[in-house]
Order: C-alpha cells, then structure tokens, then sequence
C-alpha cells in the first residue's frame, strides 16, 4: 500500500510547512455558505416539494 506522502511528498511538505490551506478554505467556504444562507433566507421553501407559505398581498 502507498502512502500520500509516496504519491505527493511536495504537496505533503507544504501542509508541514504551511498548514492544510485546502482544507481550511474548504471549512471557511462551508461556514460563509452557511451565514449566506441564514442571512438570504426571505421565508421560503426551505425543502424539495414544499410550497411557498400564502402571502397576504395575492388574492386566493
């Protein structure tokens, strides 16, 4: 069995040196995803095959 250092030892030593920056951008991108979504969220469907709750300015 090959291990990733075998297969990528310069990407390896950067994440030695520097931190794993993907996985840090991957977290900081599912965060700022998250606050987005919390923030743009005007009410409505919050799921697959759900309607829109009825507004009070459409007649019926």
């Amino acid at each position: 069995m090959t291990t990733a250092t075998a297969e990528s030892p310069i990407y390896d030593t950067l994440v030695q040196e520097q931190g794993d920056v993907l996985a840090t951008a991957r977290e900081t991108a599912e965060e700022i995803k998250q606050q987005a979504e919390d923030v743009l969220h005007f009410g409505g469907p919050t799921g697959p095959g759900q309607a829109p709750a009825p507004s009070e300015d459409r007649p019926s």
